[in-house]
């Protein structure tokens, strides 16, 4: 199964040993608790139809890592997560889910050098977090 972000013309394949970090921090129930002037509670509950996060990183444990990708390859999504408004199809594990760019939780894409050098070449590594938004 390859993981893939996709706006309907340009698919960028991801790599595939991206962990999901935030998959099971998320509930879609929403609770507001408001007290009376009786002294009793108003509580509303409801359940989010969207906005499920879904973050998605590679990682670095000693002297291995994971997740990685070029800097080439993190140019290209790095064009795709700055256009606005944009609406996803990020395929993983086999599931497609439509997403936006999660830029309200800043930055939406980030990376780290696998290795830093002072004058990096676009093949050089990188382990990228992608930010989104179930929409």
């Amino acid at each position: 199964m390859s993981t893939t972000l996709s706006d309907g013309v340009t698919t960028i394949t991801l790599p595939d040993n991206l962990l999901r970090t935030d998959e099971h921090s998320w509930s879609p129930v929403r609770q507001a608790v408001t007290p009376t002037i009786e002294g009793g509670l108003w509580i509303d509950v409801s359940v989010m139809q969207a906005g499920e996060p879904i973050t998605l990183a590679g990682g670095f444990d000693g002297d291995s890592h994971w997740g990685v990708m070029t800097r080439a390859d993190y140019a290209l999504l790095r064009a795709q997560a700055d256009r606005p408004g944009v609406e996803f199809v990020l395929t993983w594990l086999g599931t497609s889910i439509n997403v936006v760019w999660r830029h309200d939780d800043a930055p939406a894409l980030d990376a780290r050098d696998v290795f830093d050098y002072a004058d990096p070449l676009p093949t050089d590594w990188v382990v990228p977090t992608l930010k989104f938004m179930r929409i």
